[in-house]
Parts: structure tokens; C-alpha cells; sequence
């Protein structure tokens, strides 16, 4: 394999003002821009990309990275906040890297809007103030910035990431285009002839080659906007990096995308325009979770299998592989190692193999059916991977990364049927992926009731109301921060605090404990399934659970619901589920339920059980976000 290299690399500017483990905005100064600049030209790159000018989060509140001169009633940045952007182009200018301006993000008025394909008279109107702000925002930093680093700015980042979900219907690309893309595209031009403009937007492959059916979609929508506008850059991302592809896959997508761009520049020629779009790979490098790079080995595989269809590579992003200061590295906890692990590659031109030592563990069975290692790290490695086989199947359940200067780790597996025979191997892992010799076990669990979560019934003052919050065996989960009640009059639901309630850690500070793997519970029909146990026989009259719908192609609504209660079936919930209440607007009582909250009911005169089994079936492969489990 040739060993590719990093062009550059995405600073994006939120996660530099934050630390993640007090919720802090903690700003990088001068000296932490100028640390990370040097350490990407030392690897051999040339650009960095500033991801976002002015985080947008209504027309009320924005956070702008910039000193900016109109916008002062809205802009909440802080001091440090607002010279983001200028320590990111007085760092670059030190050390000789290019630098594209970035526009606005607002990541959640995007999404709504795109999802609403800018047919509804709102979704509409964002894209016309999007436009207008977009422009404003150019031209401000044109003049702020040009006279001083005019040999740093090569173009614009244009930071909405569109999406192969949504902007393959005609109305919405339509629209997108004319009261977006080409004006404020055309304006980007005028103040800089010869800059690029660049569009990093998501793909999902789905771990899947493309049929013909999608790669026509995939690129008349990008023709369209090369044709139309002055859009000149595609690099995709997502899809490219940790969560979606693998290299098997990658070319499928690259090389039609590749030839659709050389036609487009023969066909721009023959119009008399500039036959300047090209191709860019963004190889995300990190979990989307935030919790681990990717291997070294891995990221090089992704970037060789597109290498030829490609002019660069630029990752997104820095705080998953430079170098900095430990409270910046929002979960990142080995980058110097993995930044030493890239730069050996480039210099040796191979991935080497080493040996890796075999970690040290010791096991628990506890709660009858629910097992824990103990790990005590030996060597050098980055972290360890738990693998389990049941009938001749391996999974892959669990990964952690080591933090420098803690020696002991536990990995849980929460998720055992019990009375199986199950084999487990505890791997330990460098910053190339090579790994060490497995500590094996296998182990044969006693029969017991299997509840799939842990029971989280509340006592309540309401009578016959319970609330459990709970995730589900899929990719990734969230929980709701306060469990909600529900309570109906008519055909209107209306919420009520609980009155009391067992508190417990948001996923993210136990992630362990919560991020139950996919597939455990699959039954022939490949729903993923989890028990509840409610302890007594209770009477139960609704079941509701809500998933958050992320606007995107990466976060979707199951395809349907199905609940039993003691083997008897309580209700199926198809994709969406509304029963006369539309909980995908906001309802009355003293909390309410944003658009983007996705409610599956199901309503009963009455079934009487103890064991209620949930069975969810997924439309796309693709990641489930549970917010809220309701039974009544």
C-alpha cells in the first residue's frame, strides 16, 4: 500500500473553546493555535480549515469567532471567543500554512429546513436569511482579514453539510440552489477570482456499495450544483472516515464521483468558465462519539482507496490527532501517539508491525448474568477491545482507550442471554491497530430472567404511571436528562414533571455501562429487542418511546415499534406513529417536545403483565438515538 498524505487538517472552532470535563469555554490563545500549526507543517501539511465563522443559533444569538462591526446585538462571543479566527491566520502565517474562511454553521436550523426539503414558507425564508448573512459575513471578513493575510487565504469554507438523504429531490436541491448556493457563491467569487469554495458534505455509504439508482442521485446533485453555481471543491466526509465506510467500499462511491467531476469540467470549458472543480477527501479520524481516534492503520487504509480519485485529503479534525494541552482534548486521550504513529508511516513509507503485549486479566460474573474484566495494562498499549462469540458468531462488543498514567480498566458486558455458552477475548492495541495475543475465557452462564436494562421503575404519587429511561441495543443511545409523564384529556396530551425521580449519569459520563452493542438481542426478523421487567404484574394502557430524528441521513426514526407484554402483543408503531396525537409538535403542560422528537405510541384498555419486550426494526443501518421510554 502507498502510504497517502494528510493535505491538512479542519480546526473546529467550538471545540477549541470548550473542555468537555467541566462544560467550561476554556479558549485557545495564541500559543495553542501557534503549538497546533507548527505540528501539522512538521506532518507535512500545508492547509488548515477554521470550520465555522459564527456558530448560528437563532437570529437572536450567534457566537462569532471574529471581531465583527453589525451584528452586535446578537453576538454573544466572549473576548477570546471573538479572535478565534485571527489566532488560527496569525498561527498558519507563522508556520507557512494556507488557510480557507469559514462561514456560518447552524447546525439545527439547517437540518429542520433541509429535512422540510425549503418547501414550507419558514424553512424557505432560513435560506434566504442564510444567503443575506452569509454575504455580510464574507464581505466583513474580506476586509478585516486580506490586508494582512492575503497570502494565507486561499478561498471559503461554505459550512452547511449537505446531505445525500434529503437533497436528492429536485424542489428542495432547487431551492437550496437558487436562493442559496448561487448567490452567495457568485458573491465569494467576486471577492476572490482565483479562491477556492469548498463543500465537505456528508456521505453515508452504509457500509455498502452504491447501486446505480444511488450514484445517479448522488451525482446529478452535484452536477447541478457545479453547473449552476460557483461552488468549486467536493469533499466528502463521515462516509469517508470512522462511522459509515470501510475501504472495501470507498471507491465505489469515489470513482463515478471522479468521472461525474471531469465531465463537469469538459462541459464548463465548452461554456467558457473556468474548468476548475476538484475533488477533496475529509477522512473524519475520530469516533463520532468522541470517544477515540481512529487507528492509524485504518486511516491510511480509507485514504489509499481513493488516493487515485482524489487531489488531497484534509481531516476533520485536529483535536482527534494533533498534539495539545490535555483539558482541549475533548476525549482524545493518546493524540500524541497517534500523531507520532502518522508521522512514522509517512517517514518509513509502510505500516510497521509490532508486537504488542497481552494484557493482564481477571473476571466477575455479578447480577447473574452480566460480566466484568478487569484489566491491568502491560506495555505500551492504547487501549483494549472486548470481542464475544456465541454459536460460532464474533462480535465486536467493546472499546476503550488507556489514559496516560492509569493502569487498571474494566470492560462490562451487560448485554448476556443467559444459559449460553459464551467465549470472550480481551485484546490490547496500538496506535497502527496491530494487536496483541488474546486473554481468553470462556464461560457458561446460569439460566436467569434477562431484563436487557437495568429496571429504572420510579415511585410515584400519580397512580398507575411509570417512567423508565432506557437505551436501546443499537449502534449508540442518549438518555433523556429528566423523565416526563404524560396524562391525556381528549385527544391532547399534556406533560407533567415527575413528582419523584432516581437520578443517574447521562450516558456520556458512564459510556461504558451504557453503550449497549448492536445486535445482541436479534431475533429471525433482525429486530433488535430488549426486555423490561416491571418487578409485580402491573396494568399497563401506553407504551411510548421517542427517538430523536437528527435531520441528517445519519440519525434516523425506526421503521416500526412492536411491543408484547407477557408474550401477548401490546401494540406495532409504524414509522411515524401519531395516533391522533402530534407529538411531533409541541404539546401543553409544563414541558414541551421539539420538532425533531420522533414519538412511537401504542394505547390499550388495559393489558395485565410483568415482562413487557420491546422489538425496534431499523430502516437504514444507521445510528438510533433513544431519548424517552414512557409506560402507563
Amino acid at each position: 500500500m502507498v502510504i497517502p498524505k494528510l493535505t491538512g487538517m479542519f480546526i473546529r472552532n467550538d471545540i477549541t473553546t470548550a473542555d468537555e470535563s467541566t462544560d467550561e469555554k476554556t479558549c485557545w490563545g495564541q500559543d495553542e493555535y501557534n503549538r497546533v500549526c507548527r505540528d501539522m507543517a512538521n506532518a507535512g501539511m500545508t492547509i488548515v480549515i477554521p470550520q465555522i465563522g459564527v456558530t448560528y443559533e437563532s437570529k437572536d444569538k450567534q457566537v462569532f469567532y471574529y471581531k465583527q462591526k453589525q451584528f452586535n446585538s446578537t453576538d454573544e462571543a466572549t473576548e477570546q471567543e471573538y479572535r478565534q479566527l485571527e489566532y488560527c491566520l496569525q498561527a498558519a502565517k507563522r508556520n507557512g500554512l494556507a488557510v480557507y474562511l469559514p462561514l456560518q454553521l447552524c447546525e439545527s436550523l439547517w437540518f429542520q429546513a433541509v429535512y422540510d426539503k425549503f418547501q414550507t414558507e419558514s424553512s424557505l425564508q432560513f435560506l434566504k436569511d442564510s444567503a443575506d448573512f452569509s454575504i455580510k459575513l464574507a464581505d466583513e471578513m474580506y476586509e478585516r482579514f486580506m490586508p494582512v493575510f492575503s497570502g494565507q487565504i486561499l478561498g471559503w469554507y461554505q459550512p452547511f453539510e449537505i446531505d445525500n438523504g434529503n437533497l436528492y429531490d429536485m424542489q428542495a436541491l432547487n431551492a437550496f440552489i437558487e436562493h442559496y448556493l448561487a448567490p452567495v457563491t457568485n458573491h465569494l467569487r467576486q471577492l476572490l477570482p482565483n479562491g477556492r469554495i469548498i463543500s465537505s458534505p456528508l456521505l453515508y455509504t452504509n457500509l455498502t456499495d452504491p447501486s446505480k439508482m444511488d450514484m445517479a442521485k448522488w451525482c446529478t446533485m452535484w452536477r447541478n450544483m457545479f453547473l449552476r453555481t460557483e461552488l468549486d471543491t467536493l469533499m466528502p466526509q463521515d462516509g469517508a472516515g470512522w462511522e459509515s465506510a470501510t475501504s472495501d467500499n470507498l471507491a465505489s462511491w469515489y470513482r463515478p464521483t471522479r468521472e461525474m467531476i471531469d465531465e463537469c469540467n469538459v462541459y464548463l470549458k465548452k461554456q467558457g468558465r473556468s474548468p476548475r472543480v476538484a475533488f477533496w477527501n475529509n477522512p473524519e479520524c475520530y469516533s463520532m462519539t468522541g470517544s477515540g481516534t481512529m487507528d492509524i492503520r485504518r486511516l491510511l487504509q480509507n485514504m489509499a482507496a481513493v488516493d487515485d480519485y482524489v487531489d488531497c485529503h484534509i481531516s476533520f479534525s485536529v483535536h482527534s490527532l494533533i498534539p495539545m494541552e490535555p483539558r482541549f482534548l475533548s476525549g482524545q486521550a493518546n493524540n500524541k501517539v497517534y500523531y507520532d504513529a502518522y508521522c512514522t508511516a509517512q517517514k518509513l513509507g509502510y505500516i510497521p508491525s509490532t508486537d504488542v503485549r497481552t494484557p493482564t486479566v481477571s473476571r466477575t460474573i455479578f447480577d447473574t448474568n452480566n460480566i466484568r474484566f478487569n484489566i491491568t495494562k502491560t506495555g505500551d498499549a492504547l487501549g483494549f477491545i472486548m470481542f464475544r462469540t456465541i454459536n460460532g458468531i464474533r462480535e465486536k462488543l467493546k472499546e476503550i482507550s488507556t489514559v496516560e498514567g492509569v493502569s487498571d480498566y474494566v470492560l462490562i458486558d451487560y448485554q448476556v442471554i443467559p444459559g449460553v455458552t459464551a467465549t470472550y477475548d480481551i485484546v490490547a492495541f496500538d496506535a497502527f491497530q496491530n494487536r496483541s495475543v488474546a486473554s481468553t475465557f470462556d464461560i457458561t452462564f446460569p439460566e436467569s430472567v434477562a431484563d436487557g436494562v437495568a429496571d429504572r421503575s420510579k415511585a410515584l404519587e400519580m397512580v398507575n404511571q411509570e417512567a423508565l429511561s432506557t437505551g436501546i441495543p443499537v449502534q449508540t443511545l442518549t438518555f433523556a436528562e429528566q423523565s416526563e409523564g404524560f396524562y391525556f384529556q381528549d385527544d391532547k396530551a399534556y406533560t407533567d414533571r415527575l413528582t419523584q425521580h432516581e437520578s443517574y449519569e447521562p450516558w456520556w459520563e458512564n459510556r461504558d455501562k451504557y453503550a449497549i452493542q448492536e445486535g445482541i438481542y436479534k431475533d429471525e426478523n433482525g429486530m433488535a429487542h430488549f426486555r423490561i421487567d416491571l418487578s409485580d404484574v402491573k396494568t399497563v394502557k401506553a407504551i411510548g418511546i421517542s427517538f430523536m430524528q437528527d435531520r441528517n441521513a445519519s440519525v434516523r426514526v425506526p421503521l416500526r415499534v412492536r411491543t408484547e407484554i407477557d408474550g401477548v402483543e401490546f401494540y406495532t408503531a409504524e414509522q411515524p406513529s401519531i395516533r391522533g396525537i402530534d407529538f411531533t409538535q409541541p404539546v401543553g403542560g409544563n414541558n414541551s417536545h421539539k420538532a425533531e422528537e420522533l414519538w412511537f405510541w401504542g394505547f390499550n384498555e388495559g393489558i395485565e403483565g410483568k415482562q413487557i419486550d420491546i422489538y425496534i426494526q431499523l430502516e437504514y443501518d444507521v445510528f438510533l438515538f433513544t431519548n424517552e421510554l414512557i409506560i402507563l
